[in-house]
């Protein structure tokens, strides 16, 4: 190939690569607020179908998270849950920063 060619088949690469990553932009950010609204979802409806007191989960396992001293179990569940997926996020946009595999320069990336 000529080196025309070669810059003209690099830049379309270059412009591929661009375009699919903002395509996985958009996917992440749709699956985001998907994701948010579905937690939202199961937020209301745990709130609608609980009932106040213990007669109400007497006989079944559930009952054990209402005893004293339970709630902070689940907190800090949740709490290691929320920086394990935080830490899991940060490592694998790290990653991604670190390892430049697109090729292109920053002047020849076009704005479109």
């Amino acid at each position: 190939m000529t080196g025309k060619t070669e810059t003209r088949v690099r830049e379309i690469r270059c412009r591929t690569r661009q375009y699919r990553k903002r395509q996985e932009a958009r996917l992440l950010s749709c699956l985001t607020v998907c994701s948010l609204f579905l937690l939202a979802g199961i937020g209301v409806l745990f709130r609608s179908v609980q009932t106040p007191g213990i007669a109400a989960v007497a006989y079944g396992y559930g009952g054990v998270l209402l005893r004293d001293g339970a709630v902070t179990y689940v907190v800090t569940g949740l709490l290691a849950f929320v920086v394990g997926v935080t830490v899991t996020v940060l490592c694998i946009r790290l990653k991604d920063r670190g390892t430049n595999r697109t090729g292109c320069t920053e002047g020849s990336e076009e704005r479109i």
